[in-house]
């Protein structure tokens, strides 16, 4: 994690260091030939569908994105989504609930405990914006993406009264899954030509092809299912984008 987040405040000191060249004013014509370096942070809602709806219900998702927008308007980047969610529909500890479904502490107290969901991705993307005029930048964007999904229940034992669940016992039951994940976006992105008003909207698809990577679930004392499942995730999501033009070189001479 320390490392995606160095990655991209080095992502973003180049490109403000590259951007505080001298400006130079360019018009309509060279606006629409000329190539960008781009930095956005978006959020989302997905709802999940195959084996991940069985596990979780929705959840909401910062995404941090670094790319580049050639003068043909091609889409070259990276991004990374932190995914969390609140309603876990599994619960792994159900061994050790009572019949009235409390934990019972080590203090003979009912013990506080919460599920959430936690999740990643972190890919690199290609894609096109197409066009709606000849005079604009902004249009139809289309990407895809491949890279890595991750996802895991996070247990949070507030009253810390349960010593099952501590230290690196707790990932005996937070089922971390994890595996090769392709991604698809559709949507508008509009590009502005004066850089104050930049984003882009529409659908997110995500397919991840993933395996429990724990070698015990604690909480059936058996090896977790070493089949492949299919993680599926459709979201809408929207980002703010702060672009940095390339430089514009006059191409007349003075003598």
């Amino acid at each position: 994690m320390y490392r995606i987040i160095f990655f991209f405040i080095f992502l973003l000191s180049f490109t403000t260091g590259f951007s505080q060249r001298t400006e130079k004013t360019f018009d309509d014509e060279n606006f629409l030939n000329i190539g960008m370096k781009n930095l956005s942070f978006g959020y989302g809602m997905e709802f999940p569908f195959g084996d991940m709806a069985d596990r979780y219900s929705s959840n909401l998702k910062f995404t941090l994105g670094g790319e580049r927008i050639t003068k043909n308007n091609w889409i070259y980047g990276i991004e990374f989504a932190f995914m969390f969610g609140d309603t876990v529909k599994e619960d792994p500890l159900a061994q050790l609930r009572l019949s009235n479904d409390e934990l019972l502490g080590a203090d003979n107290a009912y013990a506080d405990v919460f599920q959430r969901e936690r999740g990643a991705f972190l890919g690199i993307n290609v894609g096109k914006i197409i066009s709606f005029s000849d005079k604009s930048r902004s249009g139809l964007r289309i990407t895809g993406a491949f890279g890595i999904l991750a996802h895991k229940i996070r247990i949070i034992d507030e009253s810390r009264a349960l010593p099952q669940i501590e230290g690196d016992y707790l990932k005996g039951y937070d089922r971390l899954t994890r595996g090769f994940a392709l991604r698809e976006f559709i949507g508008y992105q509009h590009i502005s030509e004066d850089k104050r008003i930049n984003f882009y909207i529409g659908l997110e698809f995500t397919q991840g092809f993933t395996k429990h990577v724990r070698a015990i679930d604690f909480d059936s004392g058996l090896p977790p299912d070493p089949s492949t499942r299919f993680d599926g995730l459709v979201s809408l999501k929207a980002a703010w984008v702060l672009p940095f033009f390339d430089d514009y070189v006059d191409e007349q001479v003075f003598y």
